[in-house]
């Protein structure tokens, strides 16, 4: 291993308060060093040399840890759960959220006992079934005070998936989501039709954050390139705006019931 000295922070943009309250996002250019990006791509590149010399795993033209995934079969997850524990990813969590209550995101939300976690994505070449259709954070928010940031670690556009918001939408609802004959109940185009509010696709360098409020409407932009897009998600919550699922009128009853629509319909795809 080839230790890196931390670069945090790199040169990000300040926050935009005024703006995340307006429009439900902000964008974070320069959140992530070209330091610690380096560091991310070499222990990608270096867990599937040696992962695929011992499996006698190929490439096809896919980066080597992309086909040791794919390959790995029913153990797919629990290969994947270990990668989301890169000591990268853990490394820039604490540093990323030292940094976001230092630029004062924590007083602004009024939030008095955070929690913050992180999560990997992987969305590899070829594969649709991890892009998400339109939808607010349901399954992962557990705190009417709640923030997200979405940090590619390779550049995102239309070619190699990024993520598309509707500008404003955190401010409405609750809406009309579409349950029957999906496993992801999500919000139609039409939906936002209704509302008039603009739906854009953001186009980004990697290391760039998206800070937003989880109640914002959004979704994937598939990958369609010949290499994986990797994403830090964030996780930002206070808890001590947990909810009640006993309560039928607590604020976050749509998420909750949302988050068990899902689930039931998994179940039943399973079964």
């Amino acid at each position: 291993m080839n230790p890196q000295t931390s670069a945090r922070p790199a040169t990000p943009t300040a926050i935009d308060f005024e703006r995340l309250d307006r429009d439900g996002f902000v964008v974070l250019p320069g959140l992530v060093s070209a330091a610690d990006l380096a560091e991310f791509e070499r222990c990608i590149a270096a867990a599937g040399e040696r992962l695929a010399a011992a499996r006698g795993v190929t490439a096809d033209g896919d980066e080597l840890l992309s086909a040791v995934i794919k390959a790995s079969g029913k153990h797919r997850a629990m290969l994947f759960d270990h990668v989301k524990r890169l000591w990268i990813v853990e490394r820039l969590t604490g540093e990323i959220g030292s940094w976001l209550e230092a630029q004062g995101l924590f007083a602004h939300a009024r939030i008095d006992v955070p929690v913050f976690w992180p999560t990997l994505k992987a969305d590899l070449p070829g594969e649709t079934e991890y892009s998400f259709p339109l939808h607010q954070d349901y399954a992962t928010t557990r705190s009417q005070t709640a923030w997200r940031l979405w940090i590619p670690l390779r550049d995102a556009n239309r070619e190699r998936g990024t993520m598309r918001v509707a500008v404003g939408s955190h401010r409405k609802g609750p809406y009309n989501y579409v349950g029957l004959n999906t496993t992801y109940p999500h919000v139609a185009e039409e939906e936002l039709v209704r509302y008039g509010f603009e739906l854009i696709a953001l186009d980004m360098t990697a290391g760039t954050g998206v800070l937003f409020d989880p109640r914002m409407i959004h979704g994937s932009v598939p990958n369609r390139s010949a290499v994986a897009k990797w994403v830090l998600l964030l996780h930002l919550q206070d808890l001590a705006t947990f909810p009640d699922p006993s309560n039928p009128d607590d604020p976050m009853r749509q998420f909750l019931d949302l988050t068990e629509a899902k689930a039931a319909a998994e179940r039943k795809a399973r079964s």
